[in-house]
């Protein structure tokens, strides 16, 4: 069962985690959106953990669940991002629409007991969800260094 924990409240992860590799939090980053390459920020949103979640029963359709009972209207389109621990918002984001790529997060679980999960709602500024990881670093790369470059 999926707990989001009240604004105020803390909770000791570690003690309840610890025997249960399958279980992690989430922290939720909604109602803002991303800023540009490069230096990408999360800007305008708020933040919850939802607690108590278990990889083998996790689904996108888990975030929408978690989306209403915030008080959003769903189905208007929303963009759901994990954070690679570890990594930043220019490089380390990864889509979350689909089982793949909730198997794709499944591999952090065990070393990472909290995960960051970013929304976007309407539109996306970011590329994941339009090109390969391939063709992405590609036009990362080329926004990165078009001011670089001798014309």
């Amino acid at each position: 069962m999926l707990a989001i924990r009240p604004k105020s409240e803390t909770y000791d992860i570690t003690n309840e985690y610890e025997r249960v590799l399958t279980m992690f939090t989430i922290k939720l980053h909604h109602g803002g959106n991303f800023t540009k390459l490069p230096n990408t920020k999360y800007v305008k949103g708020e933040m919850r953990y939802i607690d108590l979640v278990d990889i083998d029963e996790f689904s996108v359709h888990e975030l929408d669940a978690m989306m209403l009972e915030l008080g959003y209207s769903v189905p208007p389109v929303i963009y759901y991002y994990f954070r690679i621990p570890h990594e930043d918002l220019d490089f380390g984001l990864r889509d979350l629409g689909n089982d793949n790529d909730v198997l794709n997060l499944a591999q952090y679980i065990g070393d990472n007991k909290v995960i960051k999960v970013y929304t976007e709602h309407g539109q996306t500024n970011l590329l994941t969800y339009f090109m390969s990881p391939k063709g992405k670093q590609k036009v990362i790369i080329k926004e990165l260094c078009d001011g670089d470059l001798p014309k």
